[in-house]
């Protein structure tokens, strides 16, 4: 039988974003109906308020969904702040055992900040002994 943090990250993988250039609120809508329509019993919030912050979803009240556009030079200052949200989620979800962090990233970063992204997610998970919390979904378009 599947476990529910892996039946996230097999849906997670399965989404196809319907096409390239929308803004990460439309693809948020996108995933969020594509997710409620796999799972229709299941609640799926928008929104959700955590560490001061709102991440974009949560299902269940125990799986985090952060969605964000490629990281380019442009786009230093959101690459910051997606890394300072990943630490936030482990200060007050992960280590509170609330559950599990999916970032999700539609488009292809440029390499260096795909590499850096891969190094923080990996990073994140050496704190737990008993898995990996923090799960990265790359989206290219």
């Amino acid at each position: 039988m599947e476990h529910e943090s892996d039946c996230v990250l097999r849906l997670l993988l399965e989404w196809q974003p319907s096409a390239a250039g929308l803004s990460e609120k439309a693809y948020e809508q996108e995933l969020q109906a594509w997710l409620t329509g796999k799972l229709p019993d299941v609640p799926i919030v928008a929104q959700y308020g955590i560490a001061k912050g709102k991440a974009d979803l949560v299902i269940q009240d125990a799986y985090v969904i952060e969605l964000k556009l490629a990281f380019t030079d442009d786009t230093l200052p959101e690459f910051d702040r997606c890394i300072g949200q990943m630490e936030r989620y482990r200060q007050k979800w992960v280590d509170k055992e609330r559950g599990e962090v999916y970032l999700v990233i539609v488009g292809k970063s440029e390499s260096e900040f795909r590499d850096m992204i891969h190094k923080a997610i990996k990073s994140l998970n050496l704190n737990y002994f008993s898995g990996s919390y923090f799960h990265l979904v790359e989206k290219f378009s």
